[in-house]
């Protein structure tokens, strides 16, 4: 049983590139082909209408922690990730701080050193433990924050305590070596998203060679779900409580995301004063559904909405 697969599977991705064609225009020149959908359409969670990605960075602007809940497996979602990047970047300069789930605490001085310059990059990825798809997926982001000198946070628990913890359901057999990284306070997570984590077990069941979660393994898998949601709010947290101005970009599975559950709701649990966005990843076939429809369906999911067409292109 790979629990620490599995709980990966958990963090769904999000992304936002808008494309526009122009057509060809002359007297002979045949009709224009259909419009294709875009990437990725942006909806504003309240009001329930598409903007455009200025619109929606500006929209963003008076928020100090932006959560931008992905698909790990679509491309279009990550290269809209690197545009918010940038757009935040232009808002906030040298302010803005990028962190990431799919970097752990225990790497963060490795991290420190390659933005730095000290570590090559070859080293930096043995040392670092990157996910397989960091070269097309993260590594742009991680590149863009080294060229522009932005801090990148990397707070997620190591994923072998988060194994260990779903396997035993104890903190008692985590290594003496590991515990300076567990955060200081960790507790189950809201009613709404323990329900919400038992539904997606219990599918997980009824896929075609899925891993057979029974109930005996749901508590123990959520509770290491909720000790990575612990450790990335809390070493948010920690960072702001020294860089009071700083805004941080948090790009993060829409597991931990969505309807401002997970992480985020950590985040609110530790800082009530921090005003928290979240952009949340919807697959959307416009084939099968109007956008309309979508959005409504996921308006609780976060402020802004990235419904995304083009799912692992």
């Amino acid at each position: 049983m790979n629990i620490s697969r599995t709980l990966r599977l958990l963090s769904l991705l999000t992304a936002m590139t808008v494309f526009s064609a122009a057509g060809m225009a002359g007297a002979t020149a045949p009709a224009p082909a259909a419009e294709k959908a875009p990437a990725v359409l942006w909806i504003d969670g309240a009001a329930q209408k598409a903007v455009s990605t200025a619109e929606m960075l500006d929209g963003l602007k008076e928020y100090q922690v932006i959560f931008f809940g992905e698909f790990h497996d679509s491309q279009p979602i990550h290269d809209a990730e690197l545009d918010v990047l940038k757009g935040l970047h232009d808002l906030h300069g040298d302010k803005l701080v990028l962190s990431m789930e799919m970097f752990e605490r225990d790497v963060q001085t490795t991290m420190d050193d390659y933005l730095a310059g000290t570590l090559s990059e070859e080293l930096f990825l043995s040392q670092s433990r990157p996910w397989p798809q960091y070269r097309t997926a993260y590594k742009p982001l991680v590149d863009f924050a080294k060229s522009q000198g932005l801090p990148v946070l990397t707070g997620n628990i190591p994923r072998r305590m988060a194994a260990a913890y779903a396997k035993v359901g104890s903190l008692n057999g985590i290594a003496e070596a590991d515990r300076l990284y567990l955060p200081k306070v960790h507790k189950a997570g809201s009613e709404a998203y323990r329900a919400k984590f038992a539904a997606t077990m219990a599918a997980m069941n009824d896929m075609p060679g899925g891993m057979k979660v029974t109930e005996a393994m749901v508590q123990p898998m959520f509770m290491a779900q909720c000790l990575k949601d612990d450790a990335m709010a809390e070493s948010i947290a920690d960072y702001l409580d020294t860089h009071g101005d700083a805004v941080v970009y948090h790009v993060v599975g829409n597991f931990h995301s969505e309807g401002h559950l997970g992480a985020v709701e950590k985040l609110h649990g530790l800082r009530p004063d921090l005003k928290i966005a979240v952009i949340n990843a919807v697959h959307y076939d416009p084939a099968a559904e109007s956008a309309a429809d979508a959005a409504s369906d996921h308006a609780d999911g976060g402020e802004y909405l990235a419904l995304e067409t083009a799912h692992g292109a």
